[in-house]
């Protein structure tokens, strides 16, 4: 180990682009999970209770006075 971290010491470069390839699959498989699943389960779920609001007939203004008016909070 002490041989590994003196050659990361010693070339800078040639260790960051060894690390490089793993770091960004890791940020690509992170950001692929939130494009793909969350983003749009967020966005449905917003679109549903706007769509639930108009239907229903209640004001708009409730989402800023209470974000969550979908939970009883008594």
């Amino acid at each position: 180990m002490k041989k590994l971290q003196q050659f990361m010491l010693n070339h800078p470069y040639i260790s960051m682009a060894v690390i490089l390839p793993f770091a960004l699959v890791f940020v690509l498989g992170v950001f692929s999970i939130l494009i793909n699943i969350i983003l749009p389960a967020v966005i449905a779920f917003w679109l549903a209770g706007w769509i639930y609001t108009a239907i229903v007939g209640r004001p708009f203004r409730q989402y800023y006075k209470r974000p969550f008016w979908y939970v009883r909070y008594d």
